[in-house]
């Protein structure tokens, strides 16, 4: 029992750390045209995917897969329009089963007038950014450390349980 709550505990509280984009694509693009950007694929019952453009909130899907097979992929895409360059950045958010991941990809459109795209070679890679994620409350370090001390403490407590157990048995 005690073993169940503190590896619940442990899931619970190291979730956190900034993991980095992986870059999918460059695109040059005209102005106004759609744009697909692709999510990371997840394997989780329940995932929702979060699209950022410029590090400002852009779009939300929340995703539930009810039957299939338990490895089975989920897929998110956006269809955007591009008014200007920047960079997409899809967030996915495993929630179900735990323990809770997360993973990003980012996409670089770069809008062009018309009469430059033949110039363009539009397969140039950006370089790797963090996702905007909160930095942990706590950190790894500390929350092994703590579940060592909590560790021990436990065995301790159920040694002495037992002393005592066995002397008020006589």
């Amino acid at each position: 029992m005690r073993a169940g709550v503190l590896w619940m505990l442990m899931v619970c509280l190291s979730d956190g750390k900034d993991p980095t984009c992986s870059v999918l694509t460059s695109l040059t693009v005209s102005k106004l045209s759609k744009v697909n950007v692709s999510c990371p694929s997840t394997t989780g019952r329940e995932t929702n995917y979060e699209l950022f453009f410029n590090d400002s909130s852009f779009g939300l899907i929340h995703m539930e897969k009810m039957s299939g097979p338990a490895d089975m992929l989920f897929s998110g895409q956006f269809e955007v329009t591009a008014n200007s360059s920047g960079e997409f950045l899809c967030r996915s958010e495993e929630n179900w089963p735990p323990p809770n991941s997360d993973d990003c990809h980012t996409t670089e459109v770069i809008v062009a007038e018309l009469q430059f795209l033949h110039e363009i070679n539009g397969s140039a890679p950006a370089a790797n950014q963090s996702c905007p994620f909160r930095s942990p409350l706590i950190p790894e370090e500390v929350i092994w450390a703590g579940c060592g001390v909590l560790l021990v403490y436990s065995l301790s407590i159920t040694c002495i349980a037992i002393v005592l157990w066995k002397n008020t048995r006589k």
